[in-house]
């Protein structure tokens, strides 16, 4: 089954069922979703081919129930079951297409088409039960254009009356809330954002477990899905306390509507988009994420050509290295505005973009020239800087501007 955009479709596996008279049949997935088919008879068969009888049918009706809302077939269901009567083709199909329309009159549709090998039947005359397919499915159901992966089930066959009988109970799911001020960039606690940064989201019930992506950038993670001002984000990661996310970056700047929705429901909140929402990302609370470069292969990380940027020791849970004067330095960061060329969201990035404004560190009381700003991967940014000297010992206050924007005052870098 080809997914499309602006449609809900749902593949099922069917085994051991009756076609050939008037039907209920019932699925349901782990996803608290179900779809509950009652098809009439089939008329008689056509043969478009030698050896290939197909039953057709445009009667019966259907209902599809997802995230707590129940859709029912806004018209006739059409039902193509195709038939071999030929040893040698050895394979039969079932295909379905229902048209759901909801109450906001978004159009939704359930497409089912599965096949199997093995079988056939003596001058095309469908049996009373198809016979039990084997293996299993994973089809993926589209919301919009958002993606998730379900496995529906048969859960019942039984005869039924001319409508659709009700779905079956669908397991609760929570719904999900977005903390008051919850939007806001990796590593601060300022709710404002810029397009194409990473942003965390933090509440309650944002996704049914925890899951990370693949680097695949996904529209919908376990099925969960984040819109920014009606817009799909990017998520790399999802749980039941935070979101990670990259926004779109084509999205407009100003007060704009953040959607989180689950199988559960959806909550809403706003956040301010801007051209500048610069922050550090953290190896914990305050100390900045960066590297210190060993041209000469002491390092301890990448076969010696870096030490990990942080106090002395191992306080962080891993070997790091406060920067002395004369280091080379890259620190990471995030929403440091446009850049030349312009990278997108949602795409994989490799190389060096420099931010169109400049940027300025200011590191304890003393202005630090960087050698280079800019995108170093998709939605990551890189300063380059040289540690000066005179600059102090210890965990030293990190402050970048870019834009008029400041990052936030609590992050420090370690020297020695």
């Amino acid at each position: 089954m080809k997914a499309r955009c602006n449609r809900f479709a749902i593949a099922v596996l069917l085994a051991g069922v009756r076609v050939a008279s008037a039907q209920c049949y019932t699925f349901s997935s782990g996803s608290a979703a179900s779809f509950s088919v009652n098809m009439t008879s089939l008329p008689s068969p056509t043969m478009p081919t030698p050896g290939i009888y197909q039953y057709s049918s445009s009667s019966g009706t259907a209902s599809l129930t997802a995230g707590g809302t129940t859709y029912t077939s806004s018209g006739p269901i059409s039902l193509i079951v195709t038939v071999s009567s030929d040893s040698s083709l050895d394979f039969s199909a079932f295909d379905l297409i229902v048209g759901f329309t909801t109450a906001n009159n978004t159009i939704v549709a359930a497409s089912v088409s599965l096949g199997w090998s093995g079988i056939f039947f003596s001058n095309g005359s469908l049996p009373a039960a198809l016979p039990p397919i084997p293996g299993s499915f994973d089809p993926i159901m589209v919301l919009g254009v958002e993606f998730a992966e379900t496995n529906y089930t048969p859960d019942a066959v039984s005869s039924c009356s001319g409508t659709s009988p009700a779905p079956p109970p669908v397991p609760s799911n929570p719904a999900p809330s977005i903390k008051a001020g919850g939007v806001v960039p990796v590593g601060s606690a300022v709710p404002t954002v810029q397009p194409g940064e990473w942003v965390s989201i933090y509440g309650t019930n944002l996704a049914s477990s925890t899951m990370a992506w693949n680097g695949d950038f996904p529209t919908f993670l376990n099925g969960t899905n984040v819109t920014v001002d009606g817009q799909s984000a990017y998520l790399s990661f999802v749980s039941s306390g935070q979101i990670n996310l990259q926004v779109p970056t084509d999205t407009p700047l100003g007060i704009v509507p953040v959607v989180v929705t689950t199988a559960g429901g959806s909550s809403t909140t706003t956040v301010t988009l801007a051209q500048f929402a610069p922050s550090f990302f953290l190896r914990d609370s305050k100390h900045v994420a960066g590297i210190i470069v060993r041209s000469d292969g002491s390092g301890a990380y990448g076969d010696g050509s870096y030490d990990i940027l942080g106090p002395t020791g191992t306080s962080l849970g891993y070997p790091t290295v406060a920067a002395k004067a004369g280091d080379i330095v890259e620190l990471y960061g995030n929403g440091l505005g446009p850049t030349t060329p312009a990278v997108p969201a949602g795409q994989l990035f490799y190389g060096a973009a420099p931010t169109t404004n400049p940027v300025t560190l200011r590191i304890g009381n003393a202005s630090v020239a960087p050698t280079f700003a800019g995108l170093s991967g998709a939605g990551v940014y890189q300063i380059n800087l040289t540690i000066p000297e005179g600059l102090g010992t210890g965990d030293v206050s990190l402050v970048a501007t870019v834009g008029g924007k400041q990052t936030p005052p609590t992050v420090v870098i370690s020297l020695q």
